[in-house]
Formats: C-alpha cells, sequence, structure tokens
C-alpha cells in the first residue's frame, strides 16, 4: 500500500465518520422536534389569561373556594382546563379514577372556558366537581391562587396542581400519565 492508498482510506474513513456523527446529531434532533409536536397540550387563548391576570382588591379568605380547597388538610389537586381542549378531555376519565381509588383527596377542576353554555351542556354529560370562571363568588379567590402561586406564566393547558396543607408542592402542564401520577400522590400523602 503506498503512500496515496493510504490518503485515499484514511479520508474514506473521515467521510464515513463525519456521516455518523451527523446522523447521531441529526436523528435525536429530529425526533426531539417530532415528539414536540405531539405533546398533548392546548394554547390558552390570550384573552383568558389576560382576563385571570387583572388586578382586584379584596379579602378571600372567607371565599367558599379558599375554604373548600385551599385550605384544607391534606392533598388537593386542582386541574386547569377547557371543554375546547382536548388533552383535557383526555384526561378526566383518568382523572375520575384517580378520584374514586382514592377518597382522601379532593379534587376540583377550574375550567377556563369563556362559554358558558358550552361549559353547561359538556357537565351536563360528564360528572365532574368543576369550578368555573363565571362562579362569582369563586372568581378572586381563583385569580389569587393562580396569580400567587406564579401559576398564570403558563399558556397552555391541562394544568395540574397539587396543594398540600394549603400550598402548591407540584405542576404538571400537559396531560398526567396514571401511573406516574397515583405513584407521585402515594408519595406525599
Amino acid at each position: 500500500m503506498n503512500i496515496y492508498q493510504i490518503e485515499e482510506l484514511l479520508n474514506f474513513a473521515k467521510k464515513q465518520m463525519l456521516k455518523k456523527i451527523i446522523l447521531i446529531i441529526i436523528i435525536p434532533a429530529a425526533a426531539i422536534f417530532l415528539g414536540l409536536k405531539f405533546i398533548k397540550i392546548s394554547t390558552v387563548d390570550p384573552p383568558i389569561i389576560n382576563q385571570l391576570k387583572t388586578k382586584f382588591s379584596g379579602n378571600i379568605e372567607d371565599s367558599p373556594f379558599q375554604k373548600e380547597y385551599l385550605n384544607k388538610d391534606g392533598l388537593v389537586v386542582v386541574n386547569v382546563w377547557a371543554p375546547w381542549c382536548k388533552p383535557c378531555i383526555q384526561e378526566i376519565p383518568t382523572f375520575k379514577k384517580i378520584s374514586k381509588e382514592n377518597p382522601n383527596i379532593k379534587f376540583v377542576f377550574l375550567s377556563i372556558d369563556e362559554d358558558a353554555e358550552k361549559l353547561k351542556t359538556f357537565l351536563a354529560n360528564n360528572t365532574i366537581n368543576d369550578i368555573t370562571l363565571q362562579n362569582i363568588e369563586y372568581i378572586e379567590a381563583i385569580k389569587t391562587f393562580l396569580g400567587g402561586n406564579g401559576l398564570l406564566g403558563y399558556s397552555s393547558i391541562p394544568l395540574t396542581f397539587i396543594i398540600k396543607d394549603g400550598k402548591v408542592i407540584d405542576k404538571n402542564v400537559g396531560s398526567i400519565d396514571y401511573n406516574e401520577f397515583t405513584t407521585h400522590l402515594k408519595t406525599l400523602q
């Protein structure tokens, strides 16, 4: 083998190695890109978030929402959802199952739908413990809960928060996984 053949062989090996390196970079990058396309979340309409961000004054300590859900001992799971959010609807049966298996945990669903009629129709066909933004008794407490816990920075739903003894201890953006979520809840009890 002469020097030119060795040099040609080295160039060939470099090209093959370069191809492998490119594939090692491109394939995972493409997988991540495509994976992000299929994450189960829905973007929230900005007017709804802006409505929640509206500043207000008032004492919410005596509100039914505060007393019934936020000041409880133990665990409370709060899910922010809307009837037009497909991933939200898909996870409702999962929440129902988890709720039935864990009667000591309080579950509440905060609907951010602005169309009260569509929400009423949905709730008539689906039994869930829903509190809506239209509920005047709860709106200020909900705004305080979301804003005070830095939760208004999210622009996707579903959002799930775990509250323990009145404090948010965990947040999940996107649909929950039954096995992971139930295991996590057990560690928190």
